[in-house]
């Protein structure tokens, strides 16, 4: 339940109106020139202002502390940002938990075929987790910054599979995203750097913090692909 409560007839043209102006503020962050300080944090703290009458309290938080990340980020603060985020990540597997339990349980049979794919989704989460802890976080410089990494993408790695278990395929695509833009820029960060890694480090956050938006507001988006049916 959102914290402020909204209209049902208001529900789409408030989160379409908040889809373009989040369109216009992620764009706005590429072009050059434009010295709006802290510019790269507008876009998700426009989802977070309408998330507070469209979105479930946990995902509110969970955009509050993104959009708190970002403005760190932006001020060159690399663990404030990362514990930000961090709490951002708790709060939607607090999110993803809960509607899991209550909505999805309910609903999916326990066959051979579902089993299967919790089984896929772990192995691969601990797939991800021996490239980044061989990888990544043996090159993060030691201390604080270093177990911040690895608690980090612990954290990360139990929100995607949360996400992936709701059935949901905006859910799915948008914590996929999430988890590939934070993985590039610890890659860049800490290991090599990488081609153009500004925009494969925000194309795809942008996108995915959006998608995690919207699917968790009342809006539904008719032509929603059917990804995860088991």
């Amino acid at each position: 339940m959102a914290i402020f409560k909204i209209n049902e007839k208001y529900v789409k043209p408030v989160a379409l109106g908040v889809t373009g102006l989040y369109l216009c503020l992620a764009v706005m962050f590429f072009i050059p020139g434009v010295g709006i300080p802290c510019k790269v944090a507008l876009p998700v703290s426009l989802l977070f202002l309408a998330s507070l009458s469209l979105c479930p309290w946990q995902m509110v938080l969970a955009m509050l502390c993104s959009a708190a990340g970002d403005f760190l980020g932006a001020s060159d603060c690399f663990i404030g940002q990362m514990g930000m985020f961090a709490l951002a990540h708790i709060w939607m597997i607090w999110f993803f938990v809960a509607r899991y339990l209550s909505k999805v349980e309910h609903d999916r049979r326990l066959t051979v075929k579902a089993k299967g794919y919790t089984a896929m989704l772990l192995v691969c989460a601990a797939a991800l987790l021996v490239v980044v802890f061989a990888r990544i976080v043996p090159c993060a410089p030691a201390g604080i910054i270093r177990t911040g990494v690895g608690v980090y993408a612990v954290l990360i790695c139990i929100m995607l599979v949360m996400a992936l278990l709701q059935r949901s395929s905006l859910y799915a695509l948008g914590a996929v995203l999430f988890v590939f833009s934070d993985f590039i820029l610890a890659w860049n960060m800490f290991t090599e750097p990488i081609p153009n890694a500004g925009a494969l480090i925000l194309v795809p956050y942008f996108l995915g913090q959006w998608l995690l938006f919207i699917r968790s507001s009342p809006y539904r988006i008719k032509s929603q692909i059917k990804l995860m049916r088991f």
